[in-house]
């Protein structure tokens, strides 16, 4: 008998500890409402917040996610309840953030842009026309771009500086961009699909051919490498006349010739030297002299002639 009344009370016990969370359950359940988010396109899952009714849940959402490691999506509007799609100010990375009412159940709709990069290899200050709506590199698919990067590069070194030669897109292939400007504009190039571009450039060293005498060619910007023609002239002789007396610096073959070369592997600097031969200076003051003197004795005996 006293087990029989052991046992009934342990399962009225074990009733009471069912029963009791059931109902918290159910009061709980009633007292919440449903926030359920998902994506245009099914581009990613669908997920769904309970909130406790009445209460103010705030939504995070990344501004840019990728799915199969080759593009990304990127926030663009929101919509709630099937209602007017709500534009967002586009960011490339961040979290964009929704408060929600709970007072009922709500469905949220993001809708989102499907992105690819334009990598750079060679450069990074690359522009771009039109601008990424994201302000960096990722572009909107199917979307057409232009990059723009400068021609010339200057360096630490003012002597230096590196000058655009070519480049490719997606391929070994090596487009030659030619002649010398601002920039190089590059042809239209469609956003399907994520795209490497490889610039390729060249270093130039500054060679500086100076002379206190005359004129000099061949100053200017040269390829590293290259084998460079200098040249001093000389000026109009009047009563001094110079003569070439060689090259002060690090020129190729004999340093006395006024036409020479110089091998382009660093910036260089080269200088025509000149001596002055005062030879004409001395013959113009012996006939000035002689002069004078056939004229003086000249009128000196016309006098005596004439008394």
């Amino acid at each position: 008998m006293i087990i029989k009344y052991i046992a009934l009370l342990l399962v009225q016990v074990l009733l009471l500890f069912i029963t009791v969370p059931s109902s918290q359950a159910e009061y709980l359940q009633n007292n919440q409402v449903a926030i359920n988010v998902s994506y245009e396109n099914h581009i990613s899952d669908p997920y769904t917040i309970h909130v406790t009714e009445h209460q103010k849940y705030t939504i995070s959402q990344k501004h840019s996610w990728t799915t199969d490691g080759i593009g990304r999506y990127n926030l663009q509007a929101y919509s709630i309840d099937n209602g007017p799609v709500v534009p967002i100010n586009r960011s490339s990375d961040g979290n964009f953030t929704l408060d929600i009412v709970a007072d009922t159940n709500h469905s949220i709709l993001f809708i989102a842009k499907p992105q690819f990069e334009m990598l750079f290899q060679g450069i990074t200050n690359a522009t771009f026309f039109p601008v990424s709506p994201t302000n960096d590199s990722w572009f909107d698919a199917d979307s057409d771009e232009q990059f723009i990067v400068p021609h010339i590069i200057p360096s630490d070194n003012e002597y230096t500086r590196q000058q655009i030669t070519g480049w490719s897109l997606d391929n070994s292939d090596i487009n030659v961009i030619a002649g010398e400007s601002d920039t190089f504009k590059s042809p239209i190039i469609h956003m399907s699909e994520p795209h490497k571009v490889d610039l390729k450039y060249k270093t130039q060293y500054y060679v500086n051919v100076i002379t206190n005498f005359g004129r000099t060619l061949g100053t200017g910007w040269y390829n590293s490498g290259t084998i460079v023609d200098i040249t001093a002239l000389p000026g109009n002789d009047v009563l001094i006349n110079h003569v070439f007396s060689g090259w002060q610096g690090p020129v190729i073959g004999n340093t006395n010739q006024e036409s020479t070369e110089v091998s382009v592997d660093s910036p260089k600097i080269l200088v025509a030297n000149w001596s002055a031969d005062y030879t004409n200076i001395s013959t113009s003051i012996i006939i000035i002299i002689a002069v004078t003197v056939v004229l003086t004795i000249y009128l000196k005996r016309k006098n005596i002639l004439k008394s």
